[in-house]
């Protein structure tokens, strides 16, 4: 059965047309992923989607009694209302009259009990609430009130009488997914649900939306997330929808070869577009009027229309090559170092430094601490005990969840020129504030434009060019995937493959986590902070098979053997041997990692030279092999190494 089907509809904001007569149908069952640039019209279309918005032109049908569901990225609550009430709440109308009985009733139940608080002593709440408990013995509305109080818990909000105008953005925006999920909706719309989860939260919310029945339309950037739940991608560009079946993985691959096709087209059209060339300067017979069809034509290759290949301006490019300054040997190193807030120690006893070639991912729970030890890091704040040594060539550069304030009024580019003038790129070249800007994907229109009128997505661009203008060598990315399109994300991460300095990334994004960390630090409930050699996935599969080995110890009933005293089982440390082969090791890691770069521009170089491009693939394969060898015997030694000496150093695999 159709959910909803667009057909034919255009929107357009200011002077932007962001969706140009398109069309989409979106039926029972369907998993859809949409991505697209920021700014592109993801979270429009799914405005429309969801009857939030209306189209300039052009119908929207959705089907008769389709109970949707829809949490946009920044959700609007009544902050008088309760967190459970604003949950349970069906809203009027139509979507009151599609929601199941038991989901009227606990709403019904829980909007009696808020009118009572206000009227403890009115007969008419008091007979109100002891119908709507009648309401909800008949009707099962307490499973339905049970449903949305274990959501909200496993969504790590806990307090359910609180009111919403207490909450912060975070935990509003857990109130509004606790919402959505608890609505029984036959198609589910989801805008960014991942922001503001921990990577627990995430891994959770993946298994609850994989076991839901009905349909999904979400935007994320969460690329584990969409690869394993869509079926089918839409991307939004320039106006239109490209749509494709499969997951995310699929798409890709699937753009690949369009991409390839449409560069194929744009170089046989310059090619023909030369030849006319050729024959237009030849002379007068040019000019006569048998001729006159080959100065059409000339003119149609070299102008094509919008539309064709080569006949657009291209999408923002974003171009984040930027220097960072000299480090020394000492980075930051904390020594016993501990945080609280009033009583509550958030970090304690923290033991940990950083090598110049760190490059370390943050995990925790919601409120575990992640941002606290970043900013104890880039020494933003003092520790309540222990001490923080920060080197003296140490330039911290800070991106955090929240932008720093910048004036709705001001210009684009004026924001920059506060922070630099003029930089200085790898190559020695200089580039202004204007070039930066166009470099991060900002044209000269976008430059003249008002900081207030950017897309969320345009403000965290903007605020990552602020930052690394600044040319610092220790970068503390907190949650840097926010906001942030796919297709900037992965330029984000190529320009980390290539960062010379520190880094120290928190994130709830598994797949960032993996991509760009050799090392994660995780923050335990005690406030202590513990070194896992690998990315994400090495730390989760740590995880598991500790899980694991505690479920078979609890499984057996015979009593544990206690530890002898004058016999400790302690790691053996490493001998003379395994110590020069660790340090050759890391020497091999790091000429692999070069010469893999270098084999990479090849094949990137060789272009439509067959030959030059499989002897470089050949070569780049064996070096990877190599890598993964390397790599899978210093991470054995590192962590025995690490198991025998105590606290890490915080190095980085390379």
């Amino acid at each position: 059965m159709n959910l909803v089907s667009l057909d034919g509809v255009a929107r357009r904001h200011a002077d932007t047309q962001v969706l140009d007569d398109v069309t989409l149908g979106i039926d029972e069952g369907d998993r859809v992923g949409v991505i697209g640039r920021n700014a592109s019209g993801k979270s429009t279309l799914l405005r429309l989607i969801a009857g939030a918005d209306e189209p300039d032109s052009g119908r929207i049908v959705t089907g008769a009694g389709a109970r949707i569901g829809y949490v946009p990225q920044e959700p609007a609550f009544d902050p008088t209302q309760r967190v459970l009430a604003a949950v349970l709440d069906v809203g009027g109308g139509a979507a009151s009259a599609t929601a199941s009985a038991a989901l009227r009733a606990a709403a019904a139940f829980a909007a009696a009990a808020a009118a009572l608080e206000v009227a403890p002593s009115d007969p008419g709440a008091q007979a109100r609430l002891e119908a709507a408990t009648r309401t909800m013995d008949a009707e099962g509305g307490w499973d339905a009130e049970r449903h949305a109080r274990a959501l909200l818990d496993r969504l790590a909000v806990g307090d359910v009488g609180q009111r919403l105008g207490a909450l912060s953005g975070g935990q509003r925006k857990r109130v509004a997914l606790a919402r959505g999920l608890a609505a029984e909706a036959e198609l589910l719309i989801l805008d960014e649900p991942t922001n503001h989860l921990d990577i627990d939260a995430v891994e959770w919310l993946e298994g609850e939306l994989a076991s839901r029945r009905g349909a999904l339309v979400l935007v994320t950037h969460d690329r584990y997330l969409l690869d394993r739940l869509a079926t089918r991608i839409v991307e939004v560009e320039g106006g239109a929808l490209h749509s494709g079946s499969g997951s995310y993985a699929d798409y890709l691959e699937t753009r690949v070869r369009r991409d390839e096709l449409a560069a194929a087209t744009e170089r046989r059209r310059q090619n023909r577009a030369r030849t006319e060339l050729a024959w237009l300067r030849r002379g007068a017979r040019a000019r006569t009027s048998k001729a006159r069809y080959r100065v059409e034509r000339a003119q149609e290759l070299i102008t094509p229309r919008p539309g064709e290949p080569g006949g657009e301006v291209p999408a923002a490019h974003v171009d984040v090559a930027l220097p960072s300054r000299r480090l020394g040997s000492k980075v930051v190193n904390l020594y016993n170092a501990g945080k609280r807030y009033g009583e509550r120690w958030v970090l304690r006893g923290v033991e940990q430094r950083l090598s110049r070639d760190a490059r370390v991912g943050v995990v925790g729970p919601n409120g575990a601490g992640k941002t606290t030890l970043l900013a104890l890091i880039a020494g933003r704040l003092e520790p309540d005990e222990g001490k923080v040594a920060i080197g003296d060539t140490v330039v911290p550069g800070w991106y955090g969840q929240d932008p720093a304030a910048l004036p709705a009024t001001q210009r684009v580019i004026d924001a920059v020129k506060d922070v630099v003038l003029e930089a200085t790129l790898p190559d020695g070249g200089k580039v202004g504030a204007g070039a930066l800007l166009e470099r991060f994907g900002f044209p000269p229109s976008a430059q003249r434009g008002r900081v207030g009128e950017l897309s969320g997505g345009e403000r965290r661009r903007l605020e990552l060019l602020r930052v690394l203008a600044t040319t610092p060598n220790l970068l503390l990315l907190d949650e840097p995937t926010n906001d942030l399109d796919l297709d900037t994300l992965a330029i984000l991460e190529e320009f980390l493959d290539g960062w010379t300095g520190a880094l120290v990334v928190a994130s709830h994004d598994r797949y960032f986590l993996d991509r760009v960390c050799d090392d994660l630090f995780s923050i335990e409930p005690d406030g202590n902070v513990r070194h896992h050699p690998g990315g994400w996935s090495a730390w989760r599969a740590e995880q598991g098979a500790r899980h694991a080995g505690a479920g078979r110890g609890l499984s057996r009933e015979q009593p544990q053997p206690q530890p002898q005293p004058d016999a400790p089982d302690r790691p053996r440390r490493l001998g003379y041997a395994q110590r020069r082969e660790l340090t050759a090791l890391e020497r091999q890691l790091t000429d692999l990692e070069d010469r893999r770069r270098v084999l990479e521009l090849s094949v990137q170089r060789a272009g439509d030279d067959y030959q030059a491009a499989l002897a470089a693939g050949e070569e780049l394969a064996a070096v990877l092999a190599s890598l993964d060898v390397a790599e899978s015997r210093w991470l054995e030694l590192a962590a025995q190494a690490e198991a025998a000496v105590g606290p890490p150093d915080g190095r980085g695999q390379r």
